[in-house]
């Protein structure tokens, strides 16, 4: 029936009409390749878990390596020979036992703007190893070159691929994986005031 109602119809109807069906199809066909072209990920891929662990991926940041990091060229571990070797005789140095947090020997070695702590098993200072790195001073910038007076901006820039938080004083916080880390405390302007580097918290 469909041949009979065709050759009732002028020719050039006929060709219109098929001109435009096949119009229709070829636009439909660019307007699919297009969205496939600009995002991939269109015909269902963003539902699957394959989608899911690739933004989990992408988010997820590692704990910070505090053996990796340095403040004034003094990294964790280091005895008093290491911090002399690179310091200098401290401005002062003490040692007491603390019973209540640590239950070890703290040897504290003072700088001008750097304060720096070690634990022991004994009252021997040489086998002190630090533990706790704190400075206030600009001249003790850390492995990265983030210093105090720097914007935190800088900081965040830094050590862009460890996971991050910010405790209750508003301080931005590296942590690792025994609740000590890399910490930045900062002004009201945003700027680094102080920079804390620890072992592990008791």
């Amino acid at each position: 029936m469909c041949e009979e109602i065709e050759k009732q119809l002028p020719p050039w109807f006929v060709s219109t009409l098929l001109n435009q069906v096949m119009f229709k199809k070829f636009a439909a066909g660019i307007g699919f390749g297009i969205l496939l072209a600009v995002n991939p990920i269109a015909i269902g891929e963003n539902n699957s878990s394959n989608y899911r662990s690739n933004l989990l991926d992408k988010s997820t940041k590692k704990a910070i390596d505090v053996s990796k990091i340095s403040i004034g060229n003094i990294k964790l571990g280091m005895k008093e020979k290491d911090i002399i070797r690179k310091l200098g005789k401290p401005k002062s140095r003490t040692t007491k036992y603390d019973d209540i947090c640590y239950g070890a020997y703290i040897t504290t070695w003072n700088y001008d703007g750097l304060e720096i702590e070690g634990l022991s098993s004994s009252n021997k200072i040489s086998e002190s190893q630090v533990h706790l790195i704190n400075t206030s001073s600009s001249l003790y910038p850390t492995i990265q070159g983030i210093k105090v007076g720097d914007r935190i901006s800088m900081a965040q820039k830094a050590y862009s691929t460890f996971s991050s938080t910010i405790n209750s004083e508003k301080d931005l916080v590296y942590p690792n994986d025994a609740y000590g880390g890399l910490v930045f405390s900062i002004n009201k302007h945003k700027v680094i005031r102080k920079i804390s580097l620890l072992a592990a918290s008791c």
